[in-house]
């Protein structure tokens, strides 16, 4: 049953991945990547929700829907996109942003968690 409602999840996190993507994709190399940005910092929440819930609760929502809705070469695309367009302030600023807001919202995931499950 673990099983089902692991695909399950990970098809929610592509599906939410693919329209937040295609409703706030990034308009040329320089611009910048919100629904990237989106995503991975909605999944660093969500992991940090599920540092204290149950044992099957973060195997299917933190390996099935966080999984599939964030990823890392995603983010790696889209620096080096900006990179080798030569908009390093562009790049520089996305990293900047995107792990400054990544921390603070599983900082408050992991708070907010120990609230709810402890």
């Amino acid at each position: 049953m673990i099983v089902v409602a692991l695909v399950a999840a990970a098809a929610l996190g592509a599906v939410i991945r693919f329209f937040t993507e295609y409703r706030l994709p990034p308009v040329g190399s320089t611009a910048f990547p919100r629904a990237t940005l989106i995503v991975n910092v909605v999944g660093a929440f969500i992991l940090g929700l599920l540092v204290d819930a149950p044992h099957d609760v973060r195997i299917v929502l933190g390996a099935g829907l966080c999984g599939a809705l964030t990823t890392f070469s995603g983010v790696s695309l889209q620096l080096h996109r900006r990179i080798f367009a030569g908009s390093i302030r562009a790049a520089f600023s996305y990293l900047t942003i995107l792990l400054a807001a990544g921390l603070i919202a599983a900082m408050s995931g992991i708070d907010l968690s120990s609230r709810l499950f402890s």
